[in-house]
């Protein structure tokens, strides 16, 4: 009998990703999206490149609502697994945290766990994509000192919040995951659970067809504005500081506990290759498309090292290594496959 796998939020850079391994390997999915444009665009995509596929798409409006997912998790008894990928990320300002991104994130995951406990004993382990913002200590940046790891929390409060998107979104997914911990530890239902903490999250769309979207998901969008910077630009090309991972390799990170749910339970996965700004992804793109140089900047690459250094969250995630017992793959490899799907894409609309 074919295992079948709820995934929240379906539409998503990571979700298409994680939705696309688990149809490789066999599993039926049941996928959540917020409209049915975005469910036509996911089941066309996939009905192309797999025939057949064993994917079924809900409809859920508004994840703020508590009983959001009620309905998507009763209509499928025959889920085993739930993958809750849903969260809202915004670049705009224009309302209150809370409405923004607090209650999205914190009543999304309340709720998915919620009706999971309510309307689906049969459910094994829930996966929360939670995020490197809950982790993350900003005071930290630069000290070699202090290494993030699976343990370490982000002390921010909603005191701490300025107007500005990061602060709340990371506020959102902190308070997202305490609360899911939290309810998890006091329910009585079956089900183990485990997040995935990812810092930016770089990588190929899983379908070309998403380049032709006026605007890509933030992180890729980092990337898409580095390859098309003019000549002349004079930068520095020094901000933001980040930690990254492959878009692949957190899709794995996801499925890995369903072979052995046990194993991952009550865990926070820390999956990150190191520290990056747009000036390695710079020098990554002139080293691995000479072509390009002439038509890019050069920037200042001893000086985007140095910030890297001076700037940059030092880390510990031998843990999550040790327990996923994948490589991940290499930083450089990320950035050429997501540059080459945006030339191939670029040069075949010409």
């Amino acid at each position: 009998m074919t295992t079948a796998v709820l995934v929240t939020g379906a539409s998503g850079f990571i979700a298409l990703h994680i939705v696309d391994q688990l149809l490789s390997q066999g599993y039926s999915v049941v996928g959540t999206v917020r409209t049915k444009e975005k469910g036509d665009y996911v089941y066309s995509q996939f009905s192309a490149k797999y025939k057949n596929p064993k994917l079924t798409l809900e409809y859920v409006k508004d994840i703020a609502e508590l009983d959001a997912f009620d309905n998507a998790v009763k209509n499928h008894p025959e889920v085993e697994f739930v993958l809750h990928t849903a969260s809202p990320v915004h670049s705009t300002t224009d309302g209150t945290p809370e409405e923004l991104f607090i209650n999205p994130a914190v009543n999304g995951t309340v709720g998915i766990l919620k009706a999971v406990e309510k309307y689906a004993p049969q459910v094994k382990h829930v996966v929360m994509t939670s995020s490197f913002a809950t982790v993350r200590n900003a005071d930290k940046a630069g000290d070699k000192s202090f290494k993030h790891t699976e343990e370490t929390w982000n002390p921010i409060t909603r005191a701490d919040l300025n107007g500005d998107v990061m602060p709340s979104y990371s506020l959102s997914k902190t308070l997202a995951e305490k609360a899911a911990r939290e309810l998890v530890a006091s329910t009585s239902a079956n089900f183990t659970f485990h997040t995935v903490n990812p810092p930016f999250v770089y990588g190929p769309q899983l379908f070309e067809a998403s380049i032709a979207n006026p605007e890509l998901n933030f992180s890729a969008e980092k990337v898409k504005s580095v390859l098309h910077l003019p000549a002349d630009s004079k930068g520095p090309f020094d901000n933001p500081q980040v930690l990254t991972i492959d878009v692949r390799d957190v899709a794995r990170a996801h499925i890995a506990a369903l072979s052995d749910p046990a194993k991952f339970a009550n865990k926070r996965l820390l999956p990150t290759v190191g520290r990056s700004n747009p000036q390695r992804v710079l020098d990554t793109i002139r080293l691995k498309f000479p072509e390009l140089r002439e038509k890019l900047p050069v920037g200042d690459p001893a000086r985007g090292e140095k910030e890297r250094e001076a700037k940059g969250f030092y880390y510990d995630n031998s843990k999550t290594r040790e327990l996923l017992g994948f490589e991940f793959i290499p930083y450089e490899t990320t950035i050429y496959d997501s540059v080459k799907q945006i030339l191939d894409y670029e040069e075949a609309q010409v």
